[in-house]
């Protein structure tokens, strides 16, 4: 085999492995279910590389899926909030959401200053129509 045979055999490999890890970048693997809700025909499923959601600066996936197949959905633009209701006040969390390269998958940036038990509201807008629901969740 010549030279130039084994160079564009190798080239040809190392951009089948770079597709191949482009692909499953935005793939919520090795994440941990920490909450399953339905809304309508849908499935909102929120996902954690940790066994739960931590106070401060912390990360998560919410998906989309359909209650019938369980495919990923798309719902457009996706908004969150959190809140926790205190004695004389509520204390306020900041959850910024992005759309992921795969569809149906967001990803989320919190920011919840202290544990214990957060309300939170997750709303989307777009393909499915608009939706909302409301649910309450432990931070640690």
């Amino acid at each position: 085999m010549s030279r130039l045979s084994i160079l564009t055999i190798c080239s040809l490999l190392l951009s089948v492995v770079t597709m191949i890890g482009c692909n499953h970048a935005g793939e919520a693997t090795n994440r941990t279910e920490l909450q399953r809700l339905r809304s309508g025909e849908l499935e909102v499923v929120l996902l954690s590389p940790r066994d739960a959601l931590r106070h401060g600066s912390d990360t998560f996936v919410i998906e989309f899926r359909s209650l019938s197949n369980g495919s990923l959905i798309d719902v457009g633009t996706v908004r969150s909030s959190a809140n926790m209701p205190m004695p004389g006040m509520t204390m306020f969390g900041n959850i910024d959401v992005q759309r992921t390269s795969v569809v149906g998958r967001y990803a989320a940036d919190a920011k919840l200053e202290m544990g214990g038990t957060w309300r939170m509201t997750i709303e989307w807008d777009g393909p499915m129509g608009h939706g909302s629901l409301n649910f309450s969740r432990s931070v640690q």
